[in-house]
């Protein structure tokens, strides 16, 4: 089995304050507006209890058969200015990876700095799965975006 280790930072402006942003993360309502897997999958589980210590799941199937588990404790939640949680990810039945993610708003006049830091151990797929990570996660955040901005998420590419 080998091991990767690595970090990226996805950054982004958003014409909102952080109020709004962090409220898109409090609740599953707004974080499925724009945390959204593509319609052709299936929802299996999905847990959400956004406080420090409370867990979040989503757990789905895919056409391909190929099942998906993202599994995450919350560690830190101040609101209006970060969130930290710890996941681990799953495909089938293999651990994929463990993931340190801290998410900070930075409020900037009349807009939001977002800063979404990933930092983590990769069990397969090398630096590969790694860039797969940053890209699916891109994808995340630039929903947010859309979505804070009264525009449509686009699909996963």
């Amino acid at each position: 089995m080998s091991l990767t280790h690595a970090t990226f930072t996805i950054e982004r402006v958003l014409n909102a304050p952080p109020e709004r942003v962090f409220a898109a993360y409090a609740t599953l309502e707004a974080k499925m507006a724009w945390f959204k897997a593509p319609t052709d999958i299936e929802t299996l589980h999905r847990d959400f209890e956004f406080r420090v210590g409370g867990r979040e799941r989503f757990h789905a199937r895919w056409p391909s058969g190929l099942t998906s588990d993202f599994q995450a404790v919350y560690h830190d939640i101040v609101p209006n200015e970060r969130i930290i949680l710890v996941y681990d990810l799953f495909h089938n039945a293999d651990k994929l990876s463990v993931s340190l993610q801290t998410i900070e708003l930075r409020p900037e006049g009349v807009t939001t700095r977002l800063l979404h830091t990933e930092q983590g151990a990769y069990f397969s797929g090398g630096i590969e799965a790694v860039q797969s990570r940053e890209h699916g996660t891109a994808w995340h955040v630039d929903n947010l975006v859309a979505v804070i901005e009264g525009r449509e998420p686009r699909a996963l590419s």
